[in-house]
């Protein structure tokens, strides 16, 4: 079942600890920084006060802008933001943002320097502080970040992904001379002493690959979270048949939800809601929860893929930008649990259980 976050209307001590342990450790946020925070209703005002709060103590030039509700994850690559947040974005070195996501202007921003860091994964809610303080306040997020760089490499060195299941999976795919990434969600390094990264979502980590057009082939039965135009929760396993890269088949005794997938990804120009894999992370986060929030991608043993568009996602990680992408109004995630996931002959995930590795 997805779990209910303890949520309250008043700020919490922990989160202002929270807070400023992202901006000193995982952002290097520096005196005199241009922060613009976007946010919408969907976010307590607390949570973006601290961010501000914070912000500001440290030095930084702060400004929010807070907008009309845009829509949720899967339908953002073909939104039309307003123009003034466009606008706005233009001053920034760093952008936090609580309601956009997905948007040609927060490439533009990153092409100009800027950094972006999501504490909501492109939508804000009333959750977002006790995730925070569970997935980094409570959580030793350096060993994550060591434990992503690893499993990065080994997915830079593998020629192939399969992942199986006791409930029908058996999916695989080709990814000789693709080069995985931490997602560690840091923006810096601090034992370097060097930016790492221009676009992070928290909370940490789930390492993956992002894929070009037309990888994957077999089965994955989804067990966990299917993210449409809301994030619902199959009552049974729903199995997805891949080839080459496109969705063919949606099957599963959860009718209704069979029912609703299938008139949603028809209605959908050129088919393109059907095709992906577009990435495949693994979480790590022993803190994350199975909750409405999207920490559930974070969820340490669960793996998320992605389907629809890749345009903007290749444009985000460095590892994506020479692939061919998918270009689609829609991108949306399907969260699967209890899998079992080798990189060429090496487990690193068995059904649902991963090991402590190096860091």
């Amino acid at each position: 079942m997805i779990s209910i976050p303890d949520t309250t209307t008043g700020l919490k001590p922990e989160f202002i600890a929270t807070v400023d342990k992202i901006y000193r450790e995982m952002v290097n946020l520096q005196p005199g920084t241009r922060v613009l925070l976007i946010t919408d209703s969907r976010t307590p005002r607390h949570v973006i006060t601290t961010f501000m709060g914070v912000a500001m103590a440290m030095g930084a030039e702060v400004s929010v802008s807070e907008n009309s509700l845009g829509p949720l994850p899967a339908d953002q690559p073909d939104f039309k933001w307003n123009s003034m947040v466009e606008q706005a974005s233009r001053g920034a070195d760093l952008i936090v943002d609580f309601a956009v996501g997905y948007a040609d202007f927060i490439i533009e921003a990153m092409e100009r320097g800027a950094q972006v860091l999501v504490p909501g994964d492109g939508v804000g809610g009333h959750h977002i502080e006790d995730t925070l303080i569970r997935t980094i306040l409570q959580t030793d997020i350096h060993k994550l970040k060591r434990e992503s760089e690893y499993i990065r490499d080994l997915f830079t060195e593998a020629k192939t992904v399969r992942m199986t299941s006791n409930i029908g999976s058996d999916f695989t795919m080709d990814i000789e001379g693709l080069h995985g990434f931490h997602s560690s969600e840091f923006l810096w390094d601090r034992d370097k002493g060097e930016k790492i990264m221009e676009w992070a979502t928290l909370p940490p980590a789930a390492p993956g690959i992002v894929l070009p057009k037309g990888r994957g082939d077999g089965v994955v039965a989804v067990d966990g979270v299917i993210m449409l135009d809301a994030n619902y929760m199959p009552s049974s396993p729903v199995s997805l048949t891949f080839e080459e890269g496109r969705i063919v088949k949606v099957e599963g005794d959860d009718h209704t939800l069979i029912n609703k997938m299938n008139r949603w990804l028809d209605g959908i120009e050129g088919d393109t809601g059907r095709m992906g894999p577009v990435h495949f992370n693994i979480g790590l986060n022993p803190n994350a929860k199975l909750t409405e929030h999207q920490e559930f991608e974070k969820l340490r043993g669960s793996l998320v893929m992605g389907i629809g568009d890749s345009l903007l996602l290749n444009q985000m990680h460095p590892s994506g930008n020479d692939l061919e992408p998918v270009i689609s109004p829609v991108h949306w995630d399907i969260i699967v649990m209890n899998t079992t996931i080798f990189l060429d002959d090496k487990v690193i995930c068995e059904n649902g259980t991963m090991p402590d590795f190096p860091g």
